[in-house]
């Protein structure tokens, strides 16, 4: 242990000697201390551009990337990454960090599990967040659950390989070429697309990602007229969550919330138009 505080004594002298010419006291004391940090190790490697193929733990809507960390490290015995998307504020909780993906839009974070779990968060369900405040007290809160990933899917009718599970394949890529978005048969006057959540869920919103632009051009206005509704069976899929009235544009991020969360297993969106494209579907809500 001696032999460590010297070495780090050493290295802030260095550290020293170089900006205290030009830095005052306080900036240099900054430093010190960050370099504190980092000599006592990283808890959690950040890397930007990328995230884990999973299998995934949880996916966890609506929460700041500190947040999604913390969820990670609640679940020691299940989570050993994370994967964020800032922009649409999605946290994936990761059980395999073997495999990774490039993703521009994407930050993976390997969460190093041998802390200290607060006592208060092993009282919290599955589906509770365990959040600490600024106050460093921990409460245990109900969890918007992302519902739809990787959930069975169906839809009225499909154009070539452009099938109903590319909603809920997690690739949030709006080219639908490369990445496989979903699209209903050209003939199709009422079409629809609807996922099984295996449970039942109270909904609180639903988002759409919209296809974007592509080499055959821009067809992203076809999204208007969006109906979502809810049912606890699937010839029943008829209770309002609500509506979009569009057109919408391209890549669109369409979120349409449901102010009265309605219960149910399935989760239907329709158009009164011709053909659906989805390229990524997000189901929240909460455990009932």
């Amino acid at each position: 242990m001696m032999v460590w505080v010297l070495a780090l004594e050493n290295k802030h002298k260095m550290v020293g000697s170089l900006v205290s010419k030009s830095l005052n006291v306080v900036t240099f004391t900054t430093i010190l201390l960050s370099l504190e940090s980092l000599y006592e190790g990283s808890t959690a490697a950040v890397v930007h551009g990328e995230r884990y193929h999973g299998p995934f733990v949880r996916v966890v809507g609506i929460t700041g990337q500190q947040q999604c960390v913390r969820e990670c490290r609640h679940r020691p015995k299940l989570c050993r990454g994370v994967n964020y998307q800032k922009q649409e504020l999605l946290c994936d909780l990761v059980s395999a960090i073997n495999e990774t993906e490039s993703k521009s839009d994407y930050v993976r974070i390997e969460i190093d599990q041998t802390g200290h779990i607060p006592d208060e968060c092993l009282s919290c369900s599955t589906d509770d967040l365990c959040v600490t405040l600024s106050s460093k007290k921990v409460h245990c809160i109900r969890a918007l659950l992302g519902l739809a990933l990787g959930k069975q899917t169906k839809q009225s009718s499909t154009h070539g390989a452009y099938g109903a599970e590319h909603a809920v394949d997690g690739n949030r890529g709006t080219d639908i070429y490369q990445d496989k978005c979903t699209h209903t048969g050209d003939g199709d006057t009422n079409p629809w697309w609807r996922v099984d959540l295996l449970t039942v869920y109270s909904i609180k919103s639903v988002r759409i990602l919209n296809r974007g632009i592509d080499y055959s051009g821009d067809f992203s206005n076809r999204l208007r007229d969006v109906t979502v509704t809810v049912g606890l069976t699937e010839s029943d899929v008829n209770t309002p969550c609500g509506v979009f009235a569009g057109p919408g544009t391209a890549s669109q991020l369409v979120v349409i919330n449901c102010p009265t969360s309605p219960q149910g297993r399935f989760v239907k969106i329709s158009m009164t138009t011709s053909i659906l494209s989805l390229c990524e579907v997000d189901v929240f809500g909460v455990s009932v």
